[in-house]
């Protein structure tokens, strides 16, 4: 280690990197987002961004070469990615772009390593990411007020060309929420002037994605829908923001849901985006489906997310109503995860009706042996076979018909199932 200064923890071979660009020309930084993490004491001490200033791109490349396989990535601004058993770097040239359409990829972008590094971080979004560290020199570079914004919490565009990316409004709700940040009023006009209309669904993923995955509060960047001017993209968000901010809203409502949905997380993207993600529209209604249309294609994510939602409430109904619960119970098993669906239920808040209809559900869940899954059918295809039963949509009708019976508890062995199979087949045989 070759620590020059304490806030930017780094590893040898970041300076032996550093050593070689700077041998062959170049005067490499560390930029962006790491350089914001480590002021924030939250470095990503593996993943770095390197742009490098004085060194063309086609000189560059093979002097990272040396150090693992240089790959291109970001076809539209000509990234390198480097990976080595110790990292994973981006390494970028300093350009000049032009925005020549609509959209987050329609600029044109000219390599020119003879740019200041003031003129490059103009070019980026928000001041606490316009800074760079000269790790060679131990050098803090700030020349346009980040840190003194990073340590104010204001999220501050860095000029003019902020408004050419309409991606950035999103980004703005998005780092209002992880890092609670607020947004000064010039920054909130300039993002309410953006299409977002031009935004592929991706992209827009991408921001939510991060917001509701990464946030300790993601209410801090939601809150900011309306003035960023994100609503109207959103109609859904928009119905639900209609009725005000209050805490009994429908808006606020949601807001409070999504935050203690947030303290459920467990680090696995997997299931926490589904948590995050039904938190936020159990109160859309039928929109709900459409509103997941419009950020992702993951037809398995947007179906098991509305199944979710939409048995938010189903723990205190049946709680309410214990007087017969086992088959709903069953059956809530098919179409949801127990266990997850409680996660996202506790959500709602700590009323005794809802911490109380949580222990009694886990506890007849576990009875009725569906905790960890759905009942597995106690009769099935093969089992018609040995009794003489030919395959086909009849087959198929009957094992569903022996299953509804099974989940609404009139059979409880496998040998019950074949008899109750029996009887019907001789009844269909009958004339």
């Amino acid at each position: 280690m070759r620590a020059l200064d304490p806030r930017f923890p780094l590893m040898t071979e970041v300076y032996r990197m550093g050593d070689a660009i700077r041998q062959a020309g170049g005067n490499p930084l560390l930029v962006g987002g790491w350089v914001r993490d480590c002021l924030l004491e939250n470095p990503h001490s593996k993943d770095f961004d390197l742009e490098v200033f004085g060194l063309a791109p086609e000189r560059l490349q093979p002097v990272l070469a040396r150090f693992g396989p240089v790959h291109t990535v970001g076809r539209h601004f000509g990234v390198l990615k480097v990976t080595t058993p110790e990292a994973e770097y981006d390494v970028s040239v300093p350009r000049r772009e032009s925005k020549i359409g609509k959209g987050h990829k329609h600029f044109k972008v000219e390599p020119d390593p003879t740019m200041t590094f003031e003129e490059a971080a103009a070019r980026r979004d928000f001041t606490i990411n316009a800074m760079g560290y000269d790790f060679l020199h131990g050098q803090l570079l700030d020349p346009h007020g980040g840190l003194a914004d990073l340590e104010q919490g204001v999220l501050r565009h860095v000029g003019p060309s902020f408004g050419e990316d309409p991606l950035r409004v999103l980004r703005a709700m998005q780092f209002a929420a992880r890092f609670g940040f607020t947004i000064p009023e010039e920054t909130l006009a300039i993002c309410r002037e953006q299409d977002l209309a031009e935004l592929p669904r991706e992209r827009l993923w991408e921001e939510f994605r991060k917001m509701l995955l990464r946030a300790p509060v993601p209410s801090r960047g939601l809150a900011y829908a309306d003035a960023l001017g994100i609503l109207p993209h959103f109609p859904e968000l928009a119905a639900l923001a209609a009725g005000g901010t209050g805490p009994q809203t429908p808006w606020g409502q949601t807001l409070a849901v999504v935050d203690r949905a947030a303290e459920r997380r467990t680090q696995d993207p997997h299931q926490d985006i589904q948590l995050m993600l039904a938190a936020l529209c159990h109160r859309m209604g039928p929109g709900m489906e459409e509103f997941l249309g419009r950020l992702t294609q993951e037809a398995a994510l947007v179906k098991s997310v509305a199944a979710l939602a939409a048995d938010i409430h189903t723990p205190v109904r049946l709680y309410e109503h214990q007087d017969r619960t086992d088959p709903d119970i069953r059956r809530l098993a098919l179409r949801v995860s127990i266990p997850f669906l409680l996660r996202l239920a506790s959500a709602l808040g700590q009323g005794p009706d809802n911490v109380g209809a949580g222990a009694w559900l886990e506890e007849q869940a576990r009875r009725l042996e569906v905790w960890d899954g759905p009942p597995k059918p106690l009769l099935q295809g093969r089992h018609l076979l040995a009794l003489g039963m030919k395959p086909g949509r009849a087959m198929g009708s009957l094992v569903e018909e022996m299953y509804q019976l099974q989940l609404d508890g009139q059979i409880a062995t496998h040998k019950q199932a074949v008899a109750a199979a029996k009887e019907k087949l001789i009844g269909r045989e009958e004339p």
